[in-house]
């Protein structure tokens, strides 16, 4: 059953998706840059459905967003604004659609540089603890080894071993392309992830001499008018 809050936030969703230009979307998208909003606009994480819902859809979001609450510094939400004005720049200056809300195609075409963000954030325990299962941006296709299960069932015994194999999860609705994303400095200060991570030492030289190789913009998600 579904809460107020949620059918408020569907709603919404849904309003977004079509004040963009993007009605053909799954309503996650909507739900995700309604999420980003919000939380930029209030400098809080999300909570109670949101964060629900980012924990099924996108950890990596989740885990950005709230590393940027956390921090306490009003320089992290200024670098999250930075990105999304970059975008609408990017948006308006280019041969994109015009659409009723620029600002939140703007947050949607930023999705997956945030979620690279927080896909940094939660690769980086990994360095310093050592080797732990790979923490991929969306939920795994399967019950094992998620939230920290390593695979065993209710009594103790491996999940298959009895012939209780783990169920595959749906695929996600948030649906974001993987991109390369080179942090700045001031968000290196405010995510807590000085020096280069790994992703950055291995692809910030063609990052910076090439861009985003077969993306419409540098967010790396095709919209309404993009060339391709």
């Amino acid at each position: 059953m579904t809460t107020t809050g949620e059918e408020i936030s569907w709603k919404n969703a849904g309003t977004i998706l079509r004040n963009i230009g993007m009605p053909h979307l799954d309503w996650a998208h909507g739900a995700a840059v309604n999420i980003v909003r919000q939380c930029l606009n209030t400098r809080h994480r999300p909570t109670y459905h949101q964060q629900t819902f980012l924990e099924a859809e996108s950890p990596a979001l989740l885990a950005y967003l709230e590393r940027l609450a956390m921090s306490g510094d009003a320089t992290g939400w200024r670098t999250l604004r930075d990105r999304i004005q970059y975008h609408a720049e990017f948006l308006r200056d280019g041969d994109m659609l015009p659409c009723a809300r620029p600002w939140l195609a703007a947050i949607w075409h930023t999705l997956p540089e945030l979620a690279g963000l927080g896909q940094c954030i939660l690769d980086r325990p990994a360095k310093k603890t050592g080797p732990v299962p790979h923490v991929a941006p969306v939920v795994s296709e399967t019950n094992g080894g998620t939230n920290g299960d390593d695979g065993t069932g209710d009594n103790g015994g491996r999940s298959g071993s009895a012939g209780t194999a783990a169920k595959p999860r749906p695929s996600p609705r948030l649906a974001l392309p993987v991109v390369n994303v080179v942090l700045t400095e001031a968000e290196k200060k405010a995510l807590d992830l000085g020096g280069d991570t790994p992703a950055e030492a291995d692809t910030k030289n063609d990052v910076m001499r090439d861009g985003l190789e077969g993306t419409d913009g540098p967010g790396g998600m095709k919209g309404r008018g993009g060339k391709r």
